[in-house]
């Protein structure tokens, strides 16, 4: 049922023979996996701890995990997964798909890359290798090698998951038919799930043939699920992009509080600089980088409200003019083939050894303890 996008008959399925066999780690394991990819986190989280209370040696899903762990921007949890991981089998590659994700997180992309390699050296066919890349590639700025690794992670094992990828990446190149191709296909799979309206919504709003089709997809995918992060962005860009600047505000506003991240207080800020409301701006946009110190798009958005606001202070060198700059033009594309090119100075091995005793060993390991 998972392979075939069935997440809630095979979660109770999974419910059903846990009742059977009590404190079967897999099974928990496997049933917090489709919560996961239904957006219901909170019970995907418990699910998974509860597992691996019931077997700390417990390796099955728990890569799934770690992207669970990431999306709630949890830096020091999916550090301490990864170690742990890492401690229990080395040769194995969910440890090494959740460290990639911590220094992801981290904001150092090159040696997430050397570290999801490694990964896919022990594990070539560990999907979830492939998927993690993806992310890494896109954060990049490489979409075209993220929708390479996100078919492979495809390929090798579908889930709702690697759909989003593909239909995100394909976007990100502006290849809309290829998008629409996967996400009709994911809607048709999973007919009432948010994120599969979500993705129909966000490859049509690229189309301005096509936005009252896309916003009513958006809503309708916000009425299903009102935490569907990838709906509200779309919609409140589509918002915008058609001058109702109000309506993207209120929108954001609506569902803030449910969606706390750093990603949505950069959104909310921006939209507020459109409409002139600089000082609120300022504190949204603080708020993202207090989340997220690295997020390079808050970085650039409050030195632009502070200039704004300050027209006679200096140009901070944060500042760029770019057009988006969530995804600078000039950033290298990252690929296997050039992995001499980065020059780490480091093997995977040896990046993961020192950054571990640095981690443990700085404050912010000392505070989250």
């Amino acid at each position: 049922m998972m392979l075939r996008l069935e997440y809630q008959p095979a979660a109770a399925e999974f419910q059903r023979l846990g009742r059977r066999q009590r404190g079967n780690a897999q099974i928990m394991a496997q049933q917090a996996t489709c919560y996961y990819m239904l957006n219901d986190k909170h019970r995907a989280q418990t699910l998974y701890e509860l597992a691996r209370s019931a077997d700390p040696s417990l390796m099955q899903e728990m890569g799934v995990y770690s992207g669970l762990l990431a999306s709630l921007n949890d830096a020091y949890a999916v550090y301490k997964l990864g170690n742990q991981l890492l401690k229990i089998d080395q040769t194995r590659p969910e440890g090494w798909v959740a460290m990639a994700r911590y220094f992801l997180i981290s904001g150092q992309t090159q040696e997430a890359l050397a570290i999801v390699w490694k990964a896919q050296t022990l594990a070539p066919d560990y999907s979830e290798a492939y998927y993690a890349e993806g992310a890494i590639q896109m954060e990049s700025g490489c979409a075209e090698e993220a929708v390479e690794v996100y078919l492979k992670a495809h390929t090798l094992t579908r889930s709702m998951f690697t759909y989003r990828g593909i239909v995100d990446a394909y976007v990100r190149c502006g290849k809309y038919k290829e998008a629409f191709i996967y996400a009709k296909e994911l809607a048709e799979l999973m007919p009432r799930h948010a994120s599969a309206l979500a993705a129909v919504g966000v490859v049509l709003s690229h189309s301005s043939e096509s936005y009252d089709k896309a916003a009513k997809l958006l809503q309708a995918a916000l009425e299903a699920d009102s935490q569907c992060t990838e709906a509200i962005s779309a919609l409140a860009s589509l918002y915008v992009s058609t001058q109702q600047i109000p309506a993207a505000i209120a929108l954001i506003e609506r569902h803030l509080s449910e969606n706390e991240s750093d990603d949505m207080y950069t959104r909310y800020a921006d939209v507020l600089t459109l409409a002139n409301e600089l000082p609120k701006a300022a504190v949204n946009y603080t708020a993202a980088l207090s989340l997220n110190p690295n997020n390079e798009r808050a970085k650039v958005g409050y030195d632009r409200v502070d200039r704004l606001m300050n027209p006679s202070a200096p140009e901070s060198e944060n500042e760029e003019d770019a057009a988006d700059t969530e995804h600078p033009a000039d950033v290298e594309h990252l690929t296997e083939d050039s992995a001499a090119a980065l020059d780490f100075g480091y093997s995977a091995d040896e990046i993961m050894d020192q950054s571990m005793h640095e981690f443990e060993h700085s404050d912010i390991s000392d505070n989250m303890l």
